[in-house]
């Protein structure tokens, strides 16, 4: 085998010390986002989802970190030439959590629909594609690129491959492959880590924290400064055997190393100036929506248009209904129901008849339930029972809020036993 190493059972003995470790990183990290650093009641659409794909992601970047640190630092420090071989391993882990984390993507974001992994949904009511999340697109993408760079490395990284492609060959396959992989993960990361979770209008939506980011950073800065570091050293060890190095050269050679790690400062640059100037809670006038109602029953009165809209435990189970009338007729019925985490339709057919249909496996952020609770739970919290003129963007709402704080009767999200399901 590679290095030398021939034991199988030697083999086996270092992949499983590498898997334990992979696993125990990947549990932890879990941890740190989900016990150990969300509180639920704060952040009721936060599921268990996003520490889960998280932490993959998280572990993998921990992998690719140590192999990529081992060649610079044996080269400023000799000893450490002995842990060349288990850059291997390190490498094949590396690539088993990230094909983890990018199958936690695939079925718990994208539920294995590739419209929906790239940030499109298909409308039914204009018959095509809609992108409604360019950001996850652009991010899924990164990951689509760099997914064929990982399987080679992979299947390349036995003594079958250095032999069919020559030492000289094999060599700069993987360090060009690994190094472009590092900086695509670095801007996915920083899109993710960063970009995705500030407060943001017009829903000023408040995320956990995400600790990892300069962390992450920081790991990323001493790849790049210790690879520095080890080019000055090799340029000018190789040119002072030749001839003593003048102070131009010296510089010269210096200033290319400065210019190799200054991308990765440039960003850690960027993101800490703004990080810092971002704000960290949401402005004046959206703290009055942050309180809202865990239970509410309205009407929305506009013309002669209704509106009947209920709500049930918001923050934990949250059902919802939401009935729309134009001239005392029924045009519109939606009921999201928790238990089973399905979206029931009653909508206007092309024949003006009223049919059911339904989507299964819809989470609670998937139809916006902070985004009711802000609103019109906010109204039902500040307002109270009664008749009510609530300003609006486009002047003022009629609002009859008849309960705030009652649980709603069950009865009022169940769905009818003889109806027939039509396609969504």
């Amino acid at each position: 085998m590679i290095y030398g190493i021939e034991s199988r059972r030697l083999i086996f003995i270092r992949h499983l010390g590498v898997a334990v470790f992979s696993a125990i990183l990947v549990y932890l990290f879990y941890l740190s986002y989900s016990a150990w650093g969300v509180v639920p009641a704060l952040f009721p659409d936060w599921g268990a989802d996003h520490p889960f794909w998280r932490a993959w992601a998280h572990a993998a970047f921990v992998l690719l970190f140590l192999t990529l640190i081992i060649s610079p630092a044996a080269t400023l420090w000799p000893p450490i030439k002995r842990l060349y071989s288990w850059r291997r391993e390190l490498g094949i882990w590396f690539a088993v959590l990230s094909f983890g984390h990018g199958y936690a993507i695939w079925d718990r974001w994208a539920r294995w629909d590739v419209a929906r992994l790239f940030g499109f949904e298909y409308m039914e009511d204009v018959g095509g594609y809609i992108l409604f999340r360019p950001e996850v697109g652009i991010m899924n993408m990164m990951g689509l690129i760099i997914a064929p760079m990982i399987i080679l490395l992979v299947v390349t990284s036995f003594d079958g491959a250095v032999k069919l492609l020559g030492a000289s060959a094999w060599k700069w396959l993987h360090t060009t492959l690994v190094h472009v992989i590092f900086y695509i993960v670095m801007i996915r990361g920083v899109l993710y880590l960063f970009y995705f979770f500030q407060y943001s209008p017009p829903n000023w939506r408040a995320y956990p924290p995400i600790w990892f980011l300069y962390v992450f950073l920081g790991m990323a800065i001493f790849v790049v400064l210790l690879q520095a570091c080890a080019f000055t050293k090799t340029v000018l060890h190789r040119r002072g055997r030749k001839q003593k190095n003048g102070i131009i050269q010296i510089a010269a050679v210096i200033g290319i190393a400065i210019m190799f790690a200054m991308p990765l400062v440039l960003m850690m640059g960027t993101v800490a100036y703004f990080d810092n100037r971002t704000i960290k809670e949401p402005p004046e006038f959206t703290q009055a929506a942050e309180d809202y109602a865990q239970n509410f029953e309205m009407v929305i009165h506009e013309e002669n248009q209704n509106i009947y809209i209920w709500a049930k435990n918001l923050d934990s189970a949250p059902y919802f209904r939401q009935m729309t009338e134009i001239s005392g007729e029924k045009v519109l019925n939606q009921i999201y129901r928790y238990d089973d985490q399905t979206l029931y339709m009653e909508e206007l057919d092309a024949d003006m008849e009223l049919v059911w249909s339904k989507i299964e496996n819809v989470r609670p952020e998937d139809i916006g339930i902070l985004e009711v609770a802000i609103e019109t739970g906010g109204w039902a919290e500040q307002y109270g029972a009664g008749e009510h003129k609530i300003p609006f963007s486009s002047g003022e709402l009629q609002v009859s809020i008849h309960n705030v704080g009652e649980i709603i009767p069950d009865t009022v999200f169940e769905i009818p036993d003889d109806i027939e399901f039509s396609s969504p």
